[in-house]
């Protein structure tokens, strides 16, 4: 077939490059793009040190490193769209594939500015907004501030974002997202400061470390690869859980968590694999897209064993921390533990369902409609059935419960069992209902918020509030607990109050973190208010506790 001369694709250069930019929604996402790239072009034997700084109208953000530098050429490379980068056309893995980095900026400023040294040269280069809505589409000129300038300072750029158009920059969400991609790069020891913070990669403490190698099958498809699985001693923040996908040193990819953050013990699990397979193998299908939205395209054929190996590990893994948590339960001392436990969250949810159902009420008397618990958050617990009992999270009826008499000789005034009559989630229900939750083949009703007793380490809070299942973990391993308990039974006054004042505490933080996820823009006074409220209000409660 002879090819059209009068017939070719096209592109405008300024679209393509703000389209590009849309990618990059948040100061996170930008500020690390600029970052990564300072951590992974430096000149050999140097330890990479980068500097951020926020500027204090919040409209200007400059990030600056010791980095190699660029000349003139290489600017000019660095501007191309799509153009990969250098470093990856030798050979050497990195970052760059796709060429976007150059449009970070434009996705939450109008202004960006590029100041390089090489070799005591320095190029200084400007681009905004306005010159490339201006472009007649086939090139953007760029204003050269300065070019080949003779200078005698180190190597190193300077890249400057400015004229930012969101209300506020969130300097610890930039923190936050830092300091977790720093994992991918912790073998060269960066030095990262944001502002006055300097950043870096925490890894939890961790109770065990486990290595897996892949089948023959696998392994001729992923290479010579290993997964590294670390079990952390407490629950794990969403960003901190899953598996770094690196296709190459320093070229973090994917964060790969195989579904099981909203599984039993998923969220204790993160760990780590290199697979320079993922841009190797040869697929018209790209394993990742351009956006750094650190997922994988599970339709890649290196990508599809990938997710097979590493969800599968991470699963194994997980029934091995559920089978161990089950058979810690069995103990004499976590038997008398979880009985306290059990008087505490009763306390609880007992305040948990009253104002549950007071706003229920007020809802449904305003023709509101939604469930009575949207405010608190109406997650499931673990893997349930669907069949509901009363509880505290969602509107429905309540079945009637028949009294009956005790058969063949058995005592007439014994205690009823305490099993929760069963219901129906319903949208007008007069009553609250949950769903029935539970471990192993016996399923019990179990809903609102738990508490447990876990060894999660000595360098751990003394409690933590896991969003996921609603339990409130008191770290028997923190030294004001160990010392409180001693050597002393769980039923020692000292212990029994500590847990109380811990369980309340957090009770009334947790309640505050469910608000304000339903509602991000309440103010920071009215949520100490509903966290002081609630801590007052479930303490006066439980004064029967204390005698």
């Amino acid at each position: 077939m002879t090819a059209n001369t009068d017939l070719s694709v096209t592109t405008h250069i300024g679209r393509d490059l703000l389209a590009s930019a849309a990618s990059f929604k948040t100061e996170a996402a930008v500020v690390w793009e600029y970052v990564v790239n300072s951590l992974q072009y430096v000149d050999p034997g140097v330890c990479p040190r980068v500097n951020v700084q926020i500027g204090p109208s919040g409209r200007d953000i400059f990030v600056a490193d010791n980095g190699s530098g660029m000349t003139a050429e290489g600017l000019i490379h660095f501007f191309r769209m799509h153009g990969e980068n250098r470093e990856r056309m030798a050979g050497r893995a990195g970052r760059g594939k796709f060429g976007t980095g150059k449009s970070a900026a434009f996705g939450i400023a109008s202004t960006l500015e590029v100041d390089t040294i090489r070799n005591g040269r320095r190029n200084l280069v400007r681009l905004t907004r306005s010159m490339i809505e201006e472009s007649g589409g086939e090139e953007i000129p760029l204003n050269w501030d300065a070019k080949n300038q003779a200078v005698d300072e180190p190597n190193g750029t300077t890249v400057f974002i400015c004229d930012i158009e969101i209300p506020k920059i969130k300097r610890s969400a930039i923190i936050d997202y830092v300091e977790r991609h720093l994992q991918a790069f912790r073998a060269s020891s960066p030095e990262v400061a944001i502002d006055n913070h300097v950043c870096a990669y925490r890894q939890p403490d961790i109770e065990e470390e486990l290595t897996f190698d892949p089948s023959d099958s696998q392994r001729a498809v992923l290479g010579d690869v290993r997964l590294t699985v670390w079990i952390a001693r407490a629950p794990l923040p969403l960003e901190e859980q899953g598996v770094a996908v690196t296709a190459g040193l320093g070229n973090l990819v994917a964060i790969e968590r195989a579904g099981l953050e909203a599984k039993e013990s998923g969220n204790y699990l993160l760990g780590e694999i290199d697979v320079p397979a993922l841009e190797a193998h040869d697929s018209p299908i790209e394993p990742f897209d351009p956006t750094r939205s650190l997922q994988l395209n599970p339709q890649h054929p290196v990508v599809a064993v990938l997710l097979g190996y590493i969800g599968s590990k991470l699963e194994d893994v997980r029934l091995r921390l559920v089978r161990k948590s089950k058979d810690a339960r069995k103990t004499e001392n976590a038997r008398r533990l979880a009985m306290e436990a059990e008087k505490i969250a009763e306390i609880l949810n007992e305040d948990f369902r009253k104002i549950s159902e007071r706003l229920h009420e007020i809802r449904a008397a305003s023709s509101r409609k939604g469930p009575a618990g949207a405010r608190f958050g109406t997650q499931k617990v673990g893997d349930e059935d669907e069949t509901w009992v009363r509880g505290t999270r969602e509107p429905g009826t309540i079945a009637a419960v028949q009294e009956r008499g005790t058969k063949g000789g058995g005592q007439k005034d014994r205690k009823p069992p305490n099993v929760e009559p069963s219901g129906d989630p319903l949208e007008e229900g007069e009553n609250l209902v949950d769903p029935v939750g539970g471990a192993g083949s016996r399923r019990r009703p179990r809903g609102g918020f738990r508490v447990e007793y876990r060894n999660l380490g000595k360098n751990e809070d003394r409690s933590l509030y896991d969003p996921t299942t609603l339990t409130i973990l008191i770290n028997l391993d923190h030294k004001l607990v160990a010392t409180a308990l001693g050597a002393s039974n769980v039923e020692d006054p000292t212990f029994r109050r500590l847990s109380y004042e811990i369980a309340f505490s957090e009770y009334s933080m947790g309640l505050g973190y469910e608000i304000s996820k339903q509602d991000p823009n309440i103010p920071a006074d009215d949520l100490l208010f509903e966290v002081r409220s609630t801590l007052n209000r479930i303490s006066f409660a439980a004064v029967a506790l204390y005698r």
